[in-house]
């Protein structure tokens, strides 16, 4: 029995005779990161007929394989996988091309709408925003203090922060508690129709509790008189208040 899988991503308008090898290297980079698994995908050969960029994967990580690429069509991919995507995507969309995976058996496994994407003119907003996240790095030497924020879903944010006696205080909570950063956002509205925070002035932070929102309901009704004590559900009257949605 064959113990391997094979992936063919497909460029419908050009073949290998006009892929530049440059633009090739950028196409195999993003693959390497959509399909994972680095040990056993192995790329074999670029195809004749449209550019087909054939990659053998071995039978054990097939499976992990596929799972990723069908994370994207369910909308829920990590975000390096998502990343990967879009980069494809748009790389697709720069050379007038649309994009599909297919397995051994031909079946789609996914699609890269390329250059059907209609264009959207950019458009770049300042507005104020707020992220929870944590201090990733923190740094330099003039007034304006380069910061990064990862948040929550693990996109990392360029932040900058002015003024040396709030970067310092910023920097006790480096690599440490979750924070909710607050500052004027640059938002940019992408070729998808997405919108991307580019860049963050940090104007404020706060330490948030992280703790369980059960032991917090039970401190509240420990305290006397304030009528959590007498409330039935007191976790499903904290979301009915909050607009917590139970399936999130």
């Amino acid at each position: 029995m064959d113990s391997r899988e094979h992936l063919n991503f497909k460029i419908d308008n050009l073949t290998p005779e006009t892929l530049p090898m440059a633009r090739l290297a950028q196409y195999l980079a993003q693959l390497s990161i959509l399909y994972g698994n680095d040990d056993s995908v192995h790329f074999e050969k670029l195809r004749k007929g449209s550019a087909i960029v054939q990659v053998r994967v071995e039978n054990p990580a097939f499976p992990k394989v596929s799972q990723r690429l069908q994370s994207v069509r369910a909308g829920e991919p990590e975000p390096e996988i998502q990343k990967a995507f879009r980069t494809i995507d748009r790389l697709l969309k720069a050379d007038n091309a649309v994009g599909t995976i297919t397995g051994s058996g031909k079946a789609k496994l996914l699609v890269f709408p390329g250059r059907e994407v209609p264009n959207i003119d950019p458009i770049t907003v300042y507005q104020h925003t707020t992220i929870d996240g944590v201090v990733i790095r923190i740094g330099g030497r003039d007034e304006t203090i380069p910061v990064a924020i990862q948040d929550r879903e693990g996109t990392v944010i360029n932040c900058e922060i002015r003024g040396r006696v709030q970067a310092k205080q910023l920097s006790h909570h480096f690599l440490a508690e979750t924070l909710r950063v607050s500052g004027n956002g640059k938002w940019s509205r992408t070729q998808s129709g997405a919108w991307l925070l580019e860049s963050l002035v940090i104007q404020s932070f706060e330490v948030l509790d992280d703790a369980d929102l059960g032991d917090v309901v039970a401190a509240l009704r420990g305290v006397e008189n304030n009528g959590w004590a007498d409330v039935e559900d007191p976790l499903g009257a904290w979301k009915k208040l909050r607009g917590v949605d139970d399936n999130l």
